[in-house]
């Protein structure tokens, strides 16, 4: 079973490559032939076709940015007599045309959808149409969660009978040591590695699904720090801390 699900997603995978490289070509093609908007009208059925697949997939961090990469093709298509603000939203365009084959690799190859990582790609793709931005806080909100069910892993070595409880009372003093660190611009890289293996080792060992949730999504953000795709902001630092070990 689990080869066939690997064999199911690879070509899921491969027709999704397949969809964003006609959308990426009949934007191309536009901006070669600006006249010429039935090349807009096919970007923005391929991405709305490539949407749809996303959703049934439950991958709604590359969901959200096909969704607003269309929405940039159609106010194109709108405003195509106006030319307003097209330069702007075409390198936006071009710029996620770019980036979701990536961040749909990754995804599928069994990372974590980390719709955080786009966050600066979302709003500029938001700010050309003159739409409000999306904050960090939206997005966890939103678009971060794991289907997931806690699955505690065996006790290791010298680890036996303890509870959650108890390895929570001794990673405790690395997570805030780290926390207080990253937060004080500290040696980021290895205070967010800290952070990263606490949070890991809690969501490894969670036997109840709050606390599971609470990890995995802890562990999300920083792994999107760490990628950099997300920067270390207020909003993000405050979110971090309330996190209790």
């Amino acid at each position: 079973m689990p080869e066939i699900a690997s064999q199911t997603l690879e070509f899921v995978g491969r027709e999704l490559n397949a969809t964003l490289g006609e959308a990426r070509t009949a934007l191309e093609n536009y901006v070669e032939q600006p006249t010429n908007v039935a090349l807009l009208e096919r970007c923005a059925t391929d991405l709305h076709q490539v949407q749809g697949v996303l959703r049934l997939l439950e991958i709604y961090g590359a969901a959200l940015l096909a969704e607003e990469m269309e929405h940039v093709a159609r106010y194109l298509l709108a405003t195509a007599g106006e030319r307003k603000s097209q330069a702007e939203s075409l390198d936006a365009l071009m710029r996620a045309m770019v980036q979701l084959p990536g961040y749909l690799e990754r995804v599928l190859a069994g990372g974590r959808d980390l719709a955080l990582v786009l966050l600066p790609l979302l709003n500029d793709l938001r700010a050309v149409r003159g739409n409000a931005l999306l904050s960090e806080g939206t997005l966890l909100l939103l678009n971060l969660k794991s289907d997931k069910q806690a699955q505690p892993l065996p006790a290791q070595a010298g680890e036996a009978g303890l509870t959650i409880e108890q390895h929570a009372r001794k990673l405790r003093a690395r997570f805030q040591v780290g926390l207080i660190g990253w937060i004080r611009g500290e040696r980021i890289e290895q205070n967010l590695e800290s952070l990263s293996g606490v949070s890991h080792k809690l969501e490894q060992i969670a036997t109840r699904q709050p606390v599971f949730q609470l990890w995995w999504v802890v562990g999300a953000v920083i792994e999107a720090l760490q990628e950099g795709g997300l920067e270390g902001g207020v909003s993000v630092k405050r979110q971090i801390g309330r996190a209790h070990v």
